[in-house]
């Protein structure tokens, strides 16, 4: 069942974004191409400013569009009319939740791979037209390939293999802090934005205050050490900067298992639909 409610989150989120993203696309070509004519007196000046502005309205909108389609989807789908059917179905709260996380952060990292190949078209469109060739410039010959694997370590691997559940675990952690505000939000009838942004404040507050408690102490970090030290200690901390990475996934992964719950008890114990 969490498969279908995916399939239908999928759908429609791409409904949306993925005209928005060819549309990023296509005018960061075009942005490319006026640069580089009125660089070289072909058209006028004016398009220097117009075309990237133009970009930068679209880059925008992709941001705000997906934040809005995450508040939207999980609010009309969950707190709204919508409510009455979807807790109907024979499927759990939790997969539910799961559904709206996993989507969501799927579709923050389309949106930002989006702009990474959007501003990739840019700059090829601009070398390409200055009389450069490109391919030659970015592509890297066999031997550097060669000689950057031969530098590669298991460490390395490890590391980068970190670094990518970091980033997943704090986009995730951002979309259900978002959801546990909404979830508390939902309880006053009359006034749930206010409600919502109130929640979220206090999330906020309550971070910093426990952050800046645990930092002042230091005894969050010497028990985590202890605790996690043992599979990174050879011959001494050997991967420091993994271990850090670490630390910050089960930081993360417990404040958003901690916004999960939260999540879930309002929509299972005290939910409140529209």
């Amino acid at each position: 069942m969490l498969g279908k409610l995916l399939k239908y989150e999928m759908k429609m989120f791409g409904r949306i974004l993925l005209p928005l993203y060819g549309l990023l696309i296509a005018t960061s070509v075009i942005t490319g191409l006026s640069l580089s004519a009125v660089m070289n007196n072909v058209l006028d000046e004016y398009l220097m400013a117009f075309m990237p502005i133009v970009y930068g309205v679209i880059l925008v909108a992709v941001g705000v569009m997906t934040i809005v389609l995450l508040i939207n989807s999980f609010y009309k789908n969950l707190l709204g009319r919508e409510g009455y059917l979807m807790f109907s179905l024979p499927v759990s709260t939790n997969k539910l939740i799961s559904a709206k996380v996993i989507s969501n952060v799927i579709w923050i990292i389309f949106s930002v791979l989006a702009f990474i190949i959007s501003a990739s078209a840019l700059a090829f469109t601009m070398i390409g037209l200055s009389g450069e060739d490109p391919v030659t410039i970015v592509t890297p010959t066999f031997e550097e390939i060669a000689h950057t694997l031969s530098q590669v370590t298991p460490t390395m691997i490890i590391n980068i293999i970190l670094g990518i559940v970091v980033l997943i675990v704090i986009i995730s952690l951002m979309i259900i802090r978002i959801y546990a505000a909404m979830a508390i939000g939902s309880q006053w009838n009359e006034h749930r934005i206010i409600g919502s942004i109130l929640a979220y404040g206090g999330f906020q507050i309550a971070e910093a205050v426990i952050m800046t408690i645990l930092g002042m102490t230091g005894y969050a970090s010497h028990y985590i050490f202890a605790l996690l030290n043992r599979p990174f200690d050879m011959n001494g901390v050997a991967n420091p900067f993994g271990f850090g990475l670490l630390i910050m996934i089960v930081g993360f992964g417990i404040v958003a298992a901690i916004y999960w719950f939260v999540t879930w008890y309002f929509l299972e114990k005290r939910l409140n639909l529209e």
